[in-house]
């Protein structure tokens, strides 16, 4: 039955053209990292309830976050590998250069520049309100949520969403687009998967996911540019840890 299957599957994506077939395996791909993801989650979550173990919110947190971004990025990153019989070479792996580290700093800034000038746009232009991130409810519960997450943002969050948004999905679109198409759908699929992690109205959401794309945008432009995964990684990672260290400040000084 299972080569049966094979057969059916081989058919039907000979059958697709080059383009459609990247664009469903990519949509494909973030779906099963956040629905595996959250379907791990709720299945830790329950045997830890069913043993009477009730987490508080930085164990909760930093487990949500190793299951999310570790262990199910990582391992449908592996998997995906594995089955295209590919290598660490397909995403680049290696330790940055002097370039790579100066594109890490320029990124990090231009990340910044994106999202600020997308905050001014929307919120004194435009007059919008985005959506809140969930984690920020979290933050107001424990302030030293924020403390935790800045180091999961440098081992945990960054590296498992560019490995997954960028190393695989933004490799796999660009066998079959150019580079402007091929960084800008992977970003519009990376910003649309955070909606589940707002909290408001859907325009607030919808609002949100278009400010997200700009700083995500930076993050696969320098991606393209050095054929590095860990050198977006570590964008995205002091970018992250950067809004929590405001975030806690905010909270605790404010």
């Amino acid at each position: 039955m299972s080569d049966a299957f094979s057969a059916s599957i081989a058919k039907l994506t000979e059958r697709l053209p080059a383009p459609a077939l990247a664009v469903l395996t990519a949509v494909l791909l973030a779906v099963a990292g956040l629905g595996g993801g959250s379907l791990l989650g709720l299945g830790v979550s329950e045997a830890l309830s069913a043993l009477g173990i009730e987490l508080s919110v930085i164990p909760s947190t930093i487990l949500s976050t190793l299951l999310l971004q570790g262990i199910t990025f990582f391992g449908l990153a592996a998997l995906y590998l594995r089955f295209r019989d590919a290598s660490l070479d397909y995403i680049g792996v290696r330790t940055p250069d002097l370039e790579g580290w100066m594109y890490a700093g320029a990124g990090y800034v231009l990340a910044f520049v994106a999202a600020f000038t997308m905050i001014f746009i929307v919120v004194f232009l435009l007059s919008l309100t985005p959506a809140q991130n969930r984690v920020g409810e979290l933050g107001q519960q424990d302030p030293r949520v924020f403390l935790v997450l800045i180091v999961l943002a440098f081992v945990v969050i960054g590296p498992g969403e560019e490995l997954l948004f960028r190393g695989i999905i933004q490799s796999r679109l660009r066998e079959a687009f150019d580079a402007p198409a091929g960084i800008a759908i992977a970003t519009a699929i990376f910003a649309i998967v955070h909606a589940p992690a707002l909290a408001g109205s859907l325009s607030g959401r919808a609002t949100t996911i278009v400010m997200l794309f700009f700083p995500g945008l930076v993050f696969g432009v320098v991606y393209e540019l050095t054929d590095n995964i860990v050198v977006p990684s570590l964008i995205h990672g002091a970018y992250n840890a950067t809004l929590f260290s405001l975030a806690y400040l905010s909270i605790v000084f404010g």
